[in-house]
């Protein structure tokens, strides 16, 4: 869902190094969402999730507990290409919201967008595993657990690991990663 940015409350300092699109992907349970939450409503971005553009093939998978399949990922990865170029297109700053979970996807985003920035955002098990038990939702902790092998760790991606510190902490992590090359 794309959501209007609320009045940011950074420094413009800060805001000047960030990248007009960012991509935070990473493991169920990381804690995507809330960091594109957070960084939109306190840096000025529009977050938009992707995973409400999930094809009929893919909602079927999950419902039925099952990976999806390289070609299911492919077919999506099309979809959401579109999606996000027509996102930068109309202007604005955005943060997308996505797992992403094979770097070959994640290649072929940056390929066909240059300006998108990846982010990984990481957080350690036993609190992925604590939020998957409490959100309750379609991915529970052992869903994830299975579809966690499908995940590609990047190499050389900048990293928002996502482990309980405070909002304010989370932001300046994420405004270092740009701030620093």
């Amino acid at each position: 869902m794309l959501r209007p940015p609320e009045l940011p409350n950074s420094k413009a300092p800060e805001r000047d190094v960030l990248p007009s699109a960012v991509f935070l992907f990473g493991l169920s349970g990381a804690g995507k969402s809330y960091c594109g939450e957070l960084l939109s409503r306190r840096l000025g971005f529009s977050c938009v999730e992707l995973d409400q553009h999930l094809t009929a093939a893919m909602k079927l998978a999950i419902h039925e507990k099952r990976s999806f399949t390289d070609e299911m990922r492919d077919e999506y990865f099309s979809i959401i290409k579109g999606v996000v170029q027509s996102r930068i297109e109309s202007g604005g700053r955005f943060i997308f919201v996505q797992g992403a979970y094979r770097e070959r996807h994640r290649r072929f985003l940056k390929t066909e967008i240059p300006s998108l920035e990846f982010v990984c955002v990481s957080a350690p098990s036993g609190l992925i595993q604590q939020r998957l038990s409490a959100r309750g939702d379609w991915v529970g902790p052992e869903y994830a657990a299975a579809i966690a092998k499908n995940f590609e760790h990047p190499a050389g991606t900048r990293e928002l690991v996502n482990d309980g510190a405070s909002d304010d902490e989370l932001v300046e992590r994420f405004v270092a990663l740009f701030s620093h090359g």
